[in-house]
């Protein structure tokens, strides 16, 4: 049995929908994504790379989830200075949203994410009441990832900081990451509900270049898919 699995079947993505739809009705949601930090302790060989500007040396897990708070991926192996956008780009997710699926479905994400087509992400400046409609669905769908990492860490305890940092390697601490969000998807396959509150958002934005003219050509799509977005739901 795959206890993680992020499936593209039609019947997969109509279920993911349809469960997003209910909470505030935006549409064609397949996923809300997020990282989190999970703290290890120092050790010699590990470096500046896994410390953060609190001074702690954690590792900074990517996580998306569906409607009911169930793990699609998780990606545990990136040390805690590498930003979420580049985590996500290096990632099997991106993977999910390319031909045939292009333009049919897509992820909510927050603002520390770069830009694409299928990864919507807040409006900053909302300039009439249809923007306006859209940040605040936006808002209300992405919390399920932010709830969900807060029942992640309430039922497993050793992934958050308050219960210490893990005395292990940071290959080790990716490990027991992966087989708790294993855990959790098994606890919701048989019933346990999820807890409802929400934790905080980082983070930056991207830097430009003339090399990154492909992204620049992404940024525009993406742009584009926001604005028909506004224009057809929430106008």
């Amino acid at each position: 049995m795959d206890y993680i699995k992020f499936s593209m079947s039609r019947q997969s993505q109509d279920e993911r929908s349809c469960g997003f739809a209910r909470i505030v009705g935006f549409l064609m949601v397949q996923g809300a994504i997020d990282c989190t930090h999970v703290a290890l302790r120092a050790l010699p060989h590990t470096g500046e790379v896994f410390r953060n500007r609190k001074g702690y040396h954690f590792l900074n897990v990517q996580l998306a989830c569906d409607h009911r708070q169930m793990i699609l991926a998780v990606n545990a192996r990136y040390p805690g200075s590498c930003h979420d956008a580049f985590i996500l780009r290096d990632s099997s997710v991106p993977r999910q949203f390319q031909p045939p699926h292009e333009g049919r479905a897509w992820l909510i994400g927050d603002k520390g994410y770069g830009v694409a087509p299928w990864l919507m992400t807040p409006l900053h400046n909302p300039t009439n009441p249809a923007e306006q409609r859209y940040n605040i669905s936006y808002i209300a769908t992405r919390t399920i990832v932010e709830q969900t990492i807060m029942v992640l860490k309430q039922h497993f305890c050793c992934l958050n900081r308050s219960g210490g940092a893990f005395q292990y390697s940071p290959d080790r601490v990716s490990i027991f990451t992966v087989v708790c969000c294993m855990l959790h998807n098994l606890t919701i396959m048989r019933g346990s509900a999820g807890i409802h509150d929400s934790p905080q958002e980082d983070d930056d934005d991207e830097e430009e270049d003339e090399q990154f003219q492909p992204r620049r050509r992404q940024f525009a799509a993406a742009r584009a898919a926001h604005q028909r977005l506004v224009v057809h739901r929430f106008q």
